[in-house]
């Protein structure tokens, strides 16, 4: 019975023993779970991806990877190398995992390019090491995309190689205007080296120099609106003033202004030709005096003033002037005619204004003339100053001039009348025997009959085919290419045999004259570049000058319509050329019918730019496709560095307002490679070609070398 009793005793305990084994290796399983449990949300909750690779296989890679990768979760496992790889780099990588086993490399730390799931490229920073999972060599990592990083490091990059490299000074300063960094070109503005200029305040934040009312201006717009740009004046090291343009930005550090970044540039240049353009739009660039127009107005407004008083108008135009010309050469005549202003100003004295009408004329306005015998004394003492003999090119010249005078009141009330007066008295003096002058009478008839005669035989010039049309070919400087031509009215007469457009044009818009000859120049025109199609020879555009009058015409818009038609020429090869002076005398009316114009698809540039300041500002707004530089600017390269700088200019701001640029005037290799490098599609001119009769086209196409490689331009 005892036996019994310790055999159930061991029994009982021995299964109890058992049962809080069993409890306790329960517990510790479910401690173990909870364990295993919370090391796999760690793994799948990581801010990192993390992987396990067997050979070239992924057999698991966690929530993070999946999202890096855009891939849903579990869908990574089973992914290849060659998956998630650019095929240009996933045989040297899969080459190199087999590397790693084969010399059992434990740790590697390196950047791949990964593939994300819609084929996008990724930078990824793998840290990874080769160990033994379940029996077999496997490669466990962690990996970070780092493409955002690489970005920012390649914009800071980018960011210092702006900052070292910028064409425009760059400036850093603290919160009190205390500069703490400089860019070399702060160095090359403003003279200051970098260690001269760390440390120091800035001016700009100064208001006990130079513009400081500028310098108030700007700290109130820092203060309210965090930015301020404009013109202001900075000294230079050296101690000269210099005009700046400075954009000014505050930087924030919470609510707190931290530092200010400022970028300028010198404007001295742009402000030069501002001021030439400007003093060009009311003188001649030659001589310098008033030009045609300034004394135009000058005229008007005197007449205009109410005031009864009585002053002399004199045309002064130069005998034989275009002989020397042609003898000489155009520089030796424009050298004659600045030294002719020059004695003009001297012998005219400081109370007569002295006008350069254009060519060999000169205009002078003599105020407060008082008597008539006042008048001739002052143009007795013209002539005499201009008969002096001058020495050019090494031999003595003698020129005369002779001189129409009108009087008011009692030539005229009004400008244009005096003028035209004054240059009817001009003619009788040359009639007289030239280096004389002569007044203007009622009774004076000559000239008026030769005007009127020649104004009739333009009236009859067009139906007994007088007029004619040459085209003056407009190159690619690089390819040497005829890319256009301009077509330009001639008039041969049987007994005054070629007329000048000089000449005749005045009168044709004087008349009104102009309007059915300017429609047939559109006519005849748009035909014959037709015709040269027909023919096999490419011309890819004509340009077509378009007067005030014309431009001004209610019937231009359907009139062109019919010549389009009728020639079957695409619009868009036609070029209608308008000056800037017609533009900007009514914007508002030019905008309108230029953009119906636009519509219809022709194209339009705008002629003889630069010899009117007032049209810059409105230049935008006009809806053009071209911008031709007048060959006043162009005569003066490469010589003069005012035409040098207002050409760069013009061609730089047209190119900001995306127009097409095309020079006129060009005679020089100089002027043409100048041109072509600063940004002009076009040249035309006598370096390349003289205006050609139609016939005479196709050959001077022949003299280029259609097989020849584009010009290297010197």
């Amino acid at each position: 019975m005892a036996a019994l009793l310790l055999s159930w005793l061991g029994w009982a305990l021995n299964r109890r023993y058992w049962r809080r084994r069993e409890q306790l290796y329960r517990a510790q399983g479910n401690e173990l779970r909870d364990l295993r449990a919370q090391y796999d949300a760690l793994i799948e909750q990581s801010l990192v991806g993390i992987y396990i690779l067997k050979e070239h296989t992924l057999i698991y890679a966690n929530q993070r990877a999946g999202e890096m990768l855009g891939y849903p979760a579990g869908e990574l496992a089973g992914k290849t190398l060659a998956d998630l790889m650019p095929p240009e780099v996933a045989h040297e990588i899969i080459a190199s995992v087999s590397r790693r086993h084969r010399d059992s490399i434990i740790e590697q730390h390196y950047v791949l390019p990964l593939l994300h799931r819609d084929g996008h490229r990724l930078s990824v920073e793998l840290h990874s090491r080769l160990t033994e999972f379940r029996g077999e060599r496997v490669i466990v990592g962690v990996g970070l995309d780092i493409s955002a990083r690489l970005e920012t490091e390649r914009t800071l990059q980018l960011a210092a190689t702006v900052f070292e490299n910028s064409s425009e000074g760059i400036l850093l300063t603290d919160a009190d205007g205390t500069l703490i960094t400089v860019n070399p070109a702060f160095t090359r503005i403003t003279g200051y080296t970098e260690d001269q200029a760390l440390g120091r305040r800035s001016r700009m934040f100064r208001t006990d120099h130079v513009g400081q009312a500028t310098n108030l201006q700007m700290m109130q717009s820092l203060a309210e609106h965090g930015h301020w740009q404009g013109e202001m004046f900075d000294r230079h090291r050296d101690g000269r003033l210099y005009p700046v343009w400075l954009s000014l930005s505050a930087v924030y550090d919470e609510d707190r202004v931290s530092n200010y970044v400022g970028v300028f540039t010198d404007i001295s240049r742009r402000k030069a030709a501002e001021d030439r353009l400007v003093f060009l739009a009311s003188h001649d660039p030659l001589t310098r005096l008033l030009n045609r127009d300034a004394l135009f107005r000058k005229l008007e407004d005197i007449c205009l003033s109410g005031i009864e008083q009585s002053f002399a108008v004199l045309f002064i135009d130069l005998d034989r002037f275009k002989l020397i010309n042609d003898s000489f050469g155009h520089a030796t005549g424009d050298d004659l005619l600045r030294i002719v202003a020059a004695r003009l100003s001297s012998a005219a004295g400081d109370h007569a204004l002295l006008a350069r009408q254009g060519g060999d004329e000169f205009t002078l306005l003599l105020e407060n003339a008082g008597q008539r015998a006042a008048v001739i004394d002052m143009t007795k003492r013209l002539l005499e100053e201009l008969s002096q003999p001058v020495t050019l090119e090494n031999q003595e010249l003698h020129i005369t001039a002779s001189i129409g005078i009108a009087l008011a009141p009692e030539h005229g009330k009004d400008a244009a009348t005096l003028l035209r007066h004054a240059d009817t008295a001009l003619y009788r003096a040359k009639d007289a025997g030239k280096n004389t002058f002569a007044f203007f009478t009622h009774t004076l008839h000559g000239l008026s009959n030769q005007r009127l005669a020649l104004e009739n035989a333009l009236r009859h010039a067009l139906a007994r085919k007088q007029l004619s049309l040459a085209y003056q070919p407009q190159v690619d400087p690089h390819r040497q290419r005829l890319i256009g031509v301009e077509a330009l009215l001639r008039w041969q007469h049987p007994e005054l045999g070629q007329v000048s457009p000089v000449t005749f044009i005045p009168l044709a818009e004087e008349t009104g004259l102009i309007l059915p000859i300017g429609r047939w120049v559109l006519e005849t025109a748009c035909r014959q570049l037709a015709a040269w199609d027909t023919a096999g020879f490419s011309v890819g555009h004509v340009a077509v000058n378009l007067s005030a009058h014309q431009f001004n015409d209610p019937g231009l818009t359907h009139h062109l319509k019919a010549v389009l038609s009728d020639s079957g020429l695409a619009a868009r090869r036609l070029e209608l050329e308008v000056t800037e002076s017609t533009l900007i005398n009514n914007p508002t009316a030019a905008i309108a019918l230029m953009t119906e114009l636009k519509e219809l698809g022709v194209r339009l540039s705008i002629d003889d730019f630069g010899t009117g300041y007032s049209s810059l500002a409105q230049l935008k707004r006009f809806p053009l496709d071209t911008l031709k530089i007048d060959r006043t600017f162009v005569s003066g390269i490469p010589a003069d560095a005012s035409d040098l700088a207002i050409t760069e200019a013009i061609i730089a701001m047209a190119k900001k307002l995306s127009l097409s640029v095309v020079a006129e005037g060009v005679e020089t290799a100089d002027q043409r490679d100048f041109l072509a490098r600063c940004g002009s599609e076009l040249i035309q001119g006598y370096f390349y070609s003289p205006p050609l009769a139609a016939e005479a086209l196709p050959a001077f196409c022949r003299t280029f070398d259609n097989d020849a490689p584009p010009v290297t331009l010197t």
